[in-house]
């Protein structure tokens, strides 16, 4: 069972707010496949005055309140709960946690900057954020959120990380979740899925009004699953060259030096639908 933690600018329940870091959550426990040792929060989908309040009563309702809950900070390593919190757990457990980081990378850099040798020690690195290209969604272009929201964090983090996989908002459009195959859900036996039925409304109702389609994308999810059931997934490593000018776009093409990634792409966009809920349903009985 692979020991994690999860970075997170959790959002789920928020009005107008994306809800995928807490499904990521809920996918991640319900795979039986880690140890999550602690969830960290950073900015993204919304301020640190909205998400630390927020994880902290999300993984109480999910009845996680047993996990650490560690929050960032924006600007100071020295007052990051969240950056001291990862030093610590990977100083350890050194060589065995793994970092899955779906909001920006400030909090990995906190600890880089408190600890030069942090990188070295974590397990594997899976981020959700970055773009190769535009990012089109039914004609309309989405600018990318987690690397450029902190474009230097997200630049050295990259540059310094080691085993890294990136689930690229390109490569996050792979999988549309529908919300007919989300809605099933309200006919479960098991009381928890039809909880969550209820919850996802809104974000499908957001999701639609925006682009006009009716589902939603779940990056977050896709970049736990790439890091947790890698089976579902085509490693392709590919070389970025994100610049600190091209970072702030989330581009990871620019004119900087080259360094080899995964960029996981689905083998089986069905199986891996089916697989995302098949976590879910059995979330209650793993957490």
């Amino acid at each position: 069972m692979r020991k994690i933690i999860i970075d997170c600018d959790n959002t789920f329940g928020v009005e107008s707010c994306d809800l995928d870091d807490g499904l990521a959550i809920i996918y991640s426990v319900g795979t039986g496949r880690c140890d999550l040792l602690g969830v960290t929060t950073t900015f993204g989908n919304n301020t640190l005055e909205v998400i630390n309040p927020n994880t902290t009563a999300f993984m109480k309702q999910l009845g996680l309140d047993k996990i650490p809950v560690r929050y960032g900070h924006t600007d100071d390593p020295n007052r990051n709960e969240a950056a001291c919190f990862l030093v610590e757990t990977v100083n350890r457990f050194p060589g065995q946690v793994s970092i899955l980081a779906i909001g920006s990378l400030t909090n990995l850099y906190h600890a880089w900057l408190l600890d030069a040798d942090f990188f070295g020690k974590v397990e594997e690195l899976s981020f959700m954020g970055g773009i190769t290209e535009p990012l089109i969604i039914c004609g309309k272009q989405l600018n990318e959120l987690n690397f450029s929201c902190n474009s230097v964090a997200a630049f050295h983090v990259l540059a310094k990380g080691r085993s890294v996989r990136v689930a690229t908002g390109n490569a996050c459009l792979g999988v549309l979740f529908t919300k007919e195959r989300f809605d099933r859900m309200a006919q479960s036996e098991i009381p928890f899925m039809r909880w969550l039925q209820a919850q996802g409304q809104y974000w499908f109702q957001r999701e639609n009004e925006v682009f006009g389609h009716d589902g939603i994308y779940k990056w977050d999810v896709y970049a736990a699953a790439a890091l947790l059931c890698p089976e579902f997934f085509n490693e392709n490593i590919v070389e970025i060259s994100h610049d600190p000018e091209s970072i702030k776009t989330g581009l990871l093409l620019g004119q900087g030096a080259r360094r080899a990634v995964s960029i996981p792409t689905l083998k089986d966009s069905n199986a891996f639908v089916e697989h995302v809920y098949e976590a879910y349903s059995m979330f209650e009985a793993r957490r």
